[in-house]
This record gives C-alpha cells, structure tokens and sequence, in this order.
C-alpha cells in the first residue's frame, strides 16, 4: 500500500528543491561566471584558450559588461606610452599597459587592436600577431578584417624571418663568415721580432701561420712549423724535451705555449710556458 506523504512534509520537499534550484541558478549567473573567468586568467595570463572561451561567453551574454575604471586607466597609460614613445622599449611598455587592461576586460577588441600595434613597432611580431588574431576573435564582424588578416600574415612572416636569423646554424653561419673575412684581412701578412744576431718571422698565408727565422751569421733562414688557423689563438706544436735541449742537462725547454693574434691584426703574441715556471713572451709585429 502507498504511503501518503504529509502536508508539511511535502513542503519541506519542495521548499528544499526551490532553494537548490535558485543556487543552482544563481551560480550560472553570467555575470558571476565572467568574473570566475577572469580570476582564473589573471592566476594564468598565458592561459589563452580561457581568454578565448571569456570572448565567447561575453558575446553570448544579453547584458554586456561595462569597463572598469582601473581598466580604463591602463588604456590611458598605454596610449600616452605610444604616442610619446621614442624607441621600441617605449611601444614595448604600451603593449605591457595593455596587457593589465586585458586582464581586467579580456573581451575588449580596441585594446587587442592597440596592442597589437605597440608590439609590432616593438619588433615583437610574434606578440603582435597574436594581439591581432584576439581582435578578430573579439570583433568578429570587423569592417577591416581583410586588413588585419593581410597583416597577421605579413608578421607571421616576419616572425619566421626573425626565427631563422637567430636560429644557431645562422648564429653559426655569422661567426664563420666573421672569421672568413678576418683571415682574408690578414692572408699574407708577415710579423717579425727582431733578436740579437737575427729574426724570428711568423707569416699568414690563408688558414696557415708560418713560424721561421732568419739568423744570416749562423743557419740563414729557416722554416720551423705551420699552424692552422682556426681562431685568433694557436696552440702549436711543441717540440719534444730531447729535440729543444738536445740532451743538454740543466737546460729549460717548452711545455706549452700559443701564439695569440691581434683583433686588428697588428701584431701576433707568442706565450710560451717553461717546464721551470718561467714564461717567455714575445711580441711580433707587422711589416707593412
């Protein structure tokens, strides 16, 4: 047999229902979403698929939101920053100034447009085109559409550009072109130090150092190595202890030693380390 629910306690039932509901409801306030939305993004600025999903939820609401004061205040501080801007650091803290309004009115396409303009003056095209794409995101029946899609793709061009210019194989291909052209600068110099009873003599020719000398009363000239040249510094080859000191005891004789040549190109150093302690250097000098 069915049990009968009381009055009273039928409307217990129903009065519970009606306050679940109007919780329920009041949670969906669009109004109360868009600012859980918001917290969230100013926790997560870089969280764009949020930014994206508070354009489309402002889009779908009846009632717009208006703009906050503090929000208009960075606009103001962002269009003062670009129309005083006299360098790409000052379109860089416009786009910055922005960047706060946008976290307080992230549905705002003027402040997407702005900003994308500040970045690209910056030579930030890759912020830029972004900026852009939020602004036709947020403004999806834009008269200038057509322009601004030609521009996101003039800087995604230029980003790309950018990419492979400070990509390691450029970083790379620079240097070896710096160090191609500094050898050709000096190919075919000859640097002497003049001694006692003769010359020590070191010659550039291409990627190779020459180190010879001339002693005119004793051998004449004579050739003792060639180096490669792979950057300003060689480190040559040292002769073993038996072949500088010919056996002789009490003898000194290299244990290391470079040769360091001059950014100008003006004079060659050579620093040679002693297997007492002590340190030659001498310091050869171009002929013109």
């Amino acid at each position: 047999m069915k049990r009968i629910m009381s009055f009273p306690c039928t409307m217990f039932f129903v009065a519970a229902f009606l306050a679940s509901f109007s919780a329920h409801a009041q949670s969906l306030n669009p109004q109360d979403t868009l600012n859980q939305y918001i917290s969230d993004l100013q926790k997560n600025p870089n969280d764009y698929a949020l930014r994206e999903k508070i354009i489309r939820h402002v889009q779908a609401m009846k009632q717009k939101p208006g703009i906050s004061a503090e929000a208009e205040k960075y606009e103001g501080r962002a269009e003062y920053a670009i129309k005083n801007a006299k360098n790409e650091a000052d379109f860089l803290d416009a786009a910055k100034e922005y960047d706060k309004a946008l976290l307080l009115a992230p549905w705002v396409s003027s402040y997407y447009f702005n900003q994308a303009i500040a970045y690209e003056k910056a030579g930030k095209p890759k912020e830029a085109k972004r900026s852009f794409e939020f602004y036709l995101f947020a403004e999806p029946n834009a008269k200038d559409a057509r322009d601004v899609r030609k521009r996101i793709a003039g800087l995604e061009y230029a980003a790309e550009k950018a990419e492979k210019e400070t990509s390691p194989q450029a970083s790379a291909s620079r240097e070896q072109k710096k160090s191609d052209d500094w050898l050709k600068k000096i190919d075919g110099r000859k640097y002497t130090c003049p001694l006692e009873n003769g010359t020590l003599i070191l010659e550039v020719r291409g990627k190779v150092l020459l180190y010879a000398s001339n002693f005119p009363y004793s051998w004449g000239y004579r050739e003792h190595g060639r180096y490669e040249i792979i950057d300003r510094v060689i480190s040559p080859w040292i002769p073993t202890r038996e072949q500088q000191t010919g056996g002789i005891p009490g003898r000194s004789w290299v244990v290391e030693g470079t040769y360091t040549i001059s950014e100008d190109g003006e004079r060659i150093t050579q620093h040679f380390r002693l297997n007492d302690g002590n340190v030659e250097e001498k310091i050869f000098l171009w002929q013109r």
